[in-house]
């Protein structure tokens, strides 16, 4: 069988050295049926390799009921990796965080009593190892190892956690769960170079714009280890109601290209986004209102419908020379300084015994265009740096055993066949390179022409935007196309460029314009929306619910997603006026009281957590509540927090607080962490940290709620000498307790210690509310799932969620086909019966992509929004590169 071995440069199957160039795609968030366009176009893009997460709440989601099949059979997807020819990097986790519900664990392990997740708890380890032994002997088969495609596997994820007491033990225990399962490729980890370390592992490094320091960490912890950035975060993801996140093309490609000159192979992350279909859009750690949007579009070079933006094409450049002329990269190191620089800008360098290269950046600083550089021969070369920012400059690279590349002031785009040297820059630029000593000097051709120079081997000297668009497809390099897909007929044409097809000898096969790209097709046109039927769960008392002895969260009813709905009846004394609370619910809950709309509680545009006034009247009353899960914490210490209603409903009155002076604590105890944030200890101990000293007097002991929001840094509560709660910041600090058993009749003191940038303005974030009456105590409880609409339903119900359809006919089309919605504020959105995931009109997203694979010819889209508005004016449109660029 085949062998994989690496040392301080890169890996190498059976001897033979590789170079990854990767790209993350998760099968998860595309349909199966568009696997293998995305890979192709991947593979196109100049990638080698591609890095999945395996998402354990996808393949169980039920306890013990397990699916691979359809767009969860994970074996086919690295099988068709496999056979494009892409390595494959594995994540299984268990924890995977990508932006995916609870970090990918599945939500019924919240029911499971004394379970403490991401450590070597015995409810964890049993339960993960259950998943372990049901997915990995599935992919074992195909390593590398065994002829296989995956060649690398990942232990755990981001594992943070310095001083928990089994770190080691968690991490050991997953690595020998993977070499149990017959795994035996290299096991890497992305833990930021916290101690201790994993032993028999190699640490990687994720990052954007610190990539660079990073690596030169990374290359000082371990000299016999190869670099790699397992995530490069070309984009970032976005959260309902806030700015959509972007990055410059440019810059992305320009520091792709500075970590290729570190020595670093490199993984994009993400390469292509794709989707959070149905209700997999998980919850945030940075702020109390962080919710992930449908598109996980990223901002990624592959668009989410898998269009081209001008991010696919300038990474190409940096790709297909990390690919095709890998071979070369891959026996080089990070590096003294290879050549002087006379500008102000960077140079990063590596080498080996088969040459040097060196990566001239100008750092973002445009005010550079080019640079002058001495090579260590003392030749001088002026290097453009005007398409990307940076370029790659080779040294007596030892091309063939007769054959040196000795200089080029135009960057390698590649090697083919060993026999065709591409290189390219700015039309118009005077290019200079030698091969065995002999100097050539060329202009850089413009628009549509090349240049073919005989040497030891051929020379290709093209211009970047050419470049941009050469796409190496079997035995030969076809240039100008936007795309050229499986085989050389099948081309994308780009407009007014001509195309040229040649074989890897430099011999031109055909050349001719390509007809100018057609005008784009008009979309399909939405039929007049319909009402289907409006939810009657507010006011009809006939339904069907099903007893609860008391309020549960929706794991405990078997509700892992989505909405469901709750109703309790109960009875008043007298009509009077109330003040609600729903101290235990999350996330959203729309309100009805005695068949009437009275609010929404819960986080999110058009809700509150305060008290939401309500009229109850003498005798029997009904509460109904529609409850929105939005997605689970994927990341943080407040991991597995429960979802739905799990609490009774009070009345409540604020409680008035003195004004409060905020004093310097100087004395914080040690005493005070939990056992698994120990790791914060230090950080907690340098401080600054500042305490304010409320007294809460009490004639009768009734619960008081305390919250607070958009707080600087950790917040710790005590009542009474007692850790009620204990905060961690991840970016603005939220968090709510409710005290009970830390009271006591008369005097009570809160201590509330705060770090970060405070002072006493910021204690008007926090909000105390005393729970003084249980309205719902001795009340009949039930739920009744959210379900799909009933036929001939009925259809007038105000202030009632509803359902609305319309239809729509749809020829194939190469562009993907995006809904906006108008008039609609909060729903969900069904193609053909396919959960396309969640909308809401608050922004940044305003498009829903429809794919393709699930269009029809007659199609019907429905949707469900919850305050019944109708969807009037929403439109359908192509949009190749995204949701958010035009």
């Amino acid at each position: 069988m085949p062998s994989l071995t690496y040392d301080d440069s890169s890996f190498a199957i059976d001897g033979k050295r590789i170079w990854l160039v990767s790209g993350s795609i998760h099968y998860f968030r595309t349909p199966a049926a568009l696997w293998r366009d995305r890979l192709l176009k991947a593979k196109r893009a100049g990638l080698n390799c591609i890095s999945t997460y395996l998402a354990w709440n996808f393949h169980e989601a039920v306890e013990g009921k397990w699916d691979f099949s359809g767009d969860r059979d994970i074996a086919e997807y690295v099988r068709l990796a496999d056979e494009l020819g892409l390595y494959v990097i594995l994540r299984p986790g268990p924890y995977i965080c990508a932006e995916w519900d609870f970090g990918g664990l599945p939500s019924w392990l919240t029911t499971k009593t004394g379970i403490a997740y991401r450590t070597s708890n015995a409810a964890f380890m049993h339960y993960f190892d259950k998943y372990f032994r049901q997915v990995l002997p599935r992919l074992a088969e195909f390593q590398v190892t065994r002829g296989g495609n995956i060649v690398l596997i990942q232990n755990e994820n981001e594992y943070l956690s310095t001083t928990m007491p089994d770190r080691l033990n968690y991490l050991e225990f997953i690595s020998q769960l993977f070499r149990r399962s017959g795994f035996d490729i290299p096991i890497v980890t992305c833990n930021s170079c916290t101690e201790p370390a994993l032993r028999e592992s190699i640490e990687c490094v994720n990052s954007w714009s610190q990539a660079i320091q990073q690596l030169k960490r990374v290359h000082h912890r371990q000299h016999r280890a190869p670099l790699l950035v397992t995530e490069f975060w070309p984009g970032w993801f976005d959260s309902w109601s806030q700015a959509h996140q972007n990055r410059d093309a440019r810059e992305t490609a320009r520091r792709a290209l500075e970590i290729l000159g570190c020595g670093a192979q490199c993984n994009y992350y993400m390469f292509h986004g794709g989707t959070n279909f149905g209700f997999w859009g998980s919850r945030h750690a940075e702020s109390d209102n962080s919710y992930q949007t449908t598109s996980y579009d990223f901002d990624a070079p592959l668009a989410e419908g898998g269009g081209f933006s001008e991010k696919y094409y300038l990474t190409r450049l940096v790709n297909l020379t990390a690919n095709h002329m890998g071979a070369f990269l891959a026996a080089a190191m990070m590096d003294e300084q290879a050549a002087t620089i006379h500008d102000g800008t960077a140079v990063l360098s590596t080498s080996s015994s088969a040459g040097r290269w060196a990566v001239v950046t100008n750092n973002g600083r445009d005010e550079f265009p080019s640079a002058r550089v001495s090579l260590p021969s003392g030749r001088e070369l002026t290097v453009s740096l005007e398409v990307l920012g940076a370029t790659l400059v080779p040294i007596s690279v030892r091309l063939a055993p007769a054959i040196v590349l000795d200089y080029s002031n135009l960057t390698p785009l590649g090697l083919f066949a060993d026999k065709l040297l591409v290189l390219h820059g700015p039309a118009g630029w005077r290019g200079e390179f030698s091969i065995n000593g002999r100097e050539h000097k060329q202009i850089v051709p413009a628009g549509h022409d090349h240049v073919l120079i005989s040497d030891a081997l051929s020379v290709l000297v093209i211009n970047s935007a050419t470049a941009m668009r050469t796409w190496p497809v079997g035995e030969h390099l076809v240039l100008g196309p936007d795309f050229v897909g499986e085989t050389i007929e099948q081309m994308t044409p780009a407009p007014d460029r001509a195309c040229t097809v040649m074989t890897l000898d430099g011999k031109v096969v055909s050349s001719k314009p390509l007809p100018a790209a057609g005008s784009h097709s008009r979309p399909p046109q939405l039929g007049r929306w319909s009402r289907i039927s409006v939810c009657t769960e507010p006011a009809d008392a006939s339904l069907e619910w099903q007893k609860l002895d008391r309020p549960k969260d929706v794991d405990r009813l078997g509700i892992p997603h989505g909405y469901v709905w709750y109703r309790c009846e109960f009875n008043e004394s007298k009509a009077r006026k109330r003040k609600l609370f729903l101290s235990d619910c999350e996330d959203r809950a729309t309100l009805y009281l005695n068949h009437q709309l009275i609010g929404t509680w819960g986080r999110g545009d058009g809700a509150v957590r305060q008290p939401i006034a309500a009229s109850v009247r003498k005798g029997a009353n009904v509460l109904v509540a529609l409850v929105d899960n939005l997605g689970r914490l994927n990341y943080g210490t407040r991991l597995g927090e429960p979802k739905g209603l799990w609490g009774e409903v009070y009345d409540c009155k604020p409680l008035p607080i003195k004004k409060v002076k905020l004093k310097e604590q100087t004395d914080f105890s040690r005493r005070l962490i939990p056992r698994h944030l120990a790791h914060l200890a230090g950080e907690l101990e340098a401080g600054p940290v500042r305490q304010a000293d409320v007294v809460v007097p009490l004639t009768s002991v009734q619960p008081i709620h305390i919250s607070f929001s958009d707080l600087p840094g950790h917040v710790v509560i005590l009542c009474n000498e007692r850790v009620a709660g204990f905060f961690v910041n991840h970016g603005r600090n939220y968090g709510d307790v409710t005290l009970g058993p830390e009271l006591r009749k008369g005097k009570n003191v809160l201590k509330i210690m705060l770090w970060g940038d405070v002072s006493e303005k910021t204690l008007a974030q926090l909000h105390f509310n005393v729970l003084h009456e249980c309205v719902t105590e001795g009340g009949r409880w039930a739920f009744r799932p959210w379900t799909m609409p009933r036929e001939q339903g009925p259809i007038i119900g105000k202030d009632s969620p509803a359902w609305y359809s319309t239809t729509f006919k749809y020829s194939a089309s190469h562009e993907p086909l995006f809904l906006h919605l108008i008039g609609a504020r909060k729903g969900q959105v069904f193609l053909n019966g396919h959960d396309a995931g969640r909308f809401w009109t608050i922004g940044p997203q305003q498009h829903y992509y429809l794919p393709e694979c699930w269009l029809k010819e007659e199609n019907e889209l429905m949707i469900f929004e919850e305050s019944g508005r109708i969807p009037a004016g929403s439109q359908l449109s192509f949009r190749p590169r995204g949701p958010y660029r035009d």
